[in-house]
């Protein structure tokens, strides 16, 4: 169980090495498989820049760091649309040590990043993830999270989709991204701003672009 676990935020005393190797670990299991994410290869520099750039919170049992994760502000020169509205968040940097997963500190780390943003009148929490990462993409869509776009980062030799989710309260549900090439359907006017206008211009294939700046 993880109730003995500490979630707190940041601090600039702790350790960035230490933040590397936790992220390695858990995202070792994916990169064995072949879906290397950035998380389970970058170094300290990188670990230290994104943990700095958002509010980043950690999960601590004995003086030792077991989880992380980071939520951040729209980026204007995001790659992703969707991550530059104002009414956004997303968050990143997700992880858990392997002897915890599944024991729901993951949940605790999310929901910490989930009730800052609402503290905080945010409207929309949103991700990206490996589009074939069907588990992490099942537990995200268990946790209210929809698909709204897709995105090919240079970073990764994958594709990966965005999911959002509103927290406030949605006057129209956000549609499923389903298999579709694009996750809205045309003349639909979710809450989600440029849907409508995005499948009317239509979904021309994934988009290649350059890395994000995190």
């Amino acid at each position: 169980m993880s109730d003995n676990i500490l979630i707190r935020p940041y601090q600039p005393a702790d350790s960035i090495p230490e933040i590397t190797a936790l992220l390695h670990r858990a995202y070792a299991k994916p990169a064995e498989q072949g879906v290397r994410f950035w998380a389970s290869r970058q170094d300290d520099s990188v670990t230290e820049r994104r943990l700095k750039k958002g509010t980043s919170f950690l999960a601590v049992r004995d003086g030792a760091i077991v989880g992380t994760i980071s939520v951040y502000d729209p980026d204007k020169n995001s790659a992703a649309e969707f991550y530059r509205r104002e009414d956004v968040r997303y968050f990143g940097q997700f992880g858990v040590d392997p002897t915890l997963q599944g024991t729901g500190l993951g949940k605790r780390l999310y929901q910490t990043v989930e009730d800052h943003c609402q503290k905080n009148n945010v409207r929309f929490l949103a991700l990206d993830t490996c589009e074939n990462a069907a588990d992490l993409i099942a537990m995200y869509q268990r946790w209210g999270f929809k698909q709204v776009d897709r995105v090919k980062w240079e970073v990764v030799d994958f594709r990966s989709i965005i999911m959002a989710k509103e927290l406030t309260a949605p006057s129209i549900p956000l549609p499923e991204g389903g298999g579709s090439k694009h996750p809205f359907p045309c003349g639909e006017e979710p809450a989600l701003s440029k849907a409508k206008e995005d499948c009317e211009r239509k979904w021309a294939g994934v988009r290649s672009v350059p890395p994000r700046s995190e």
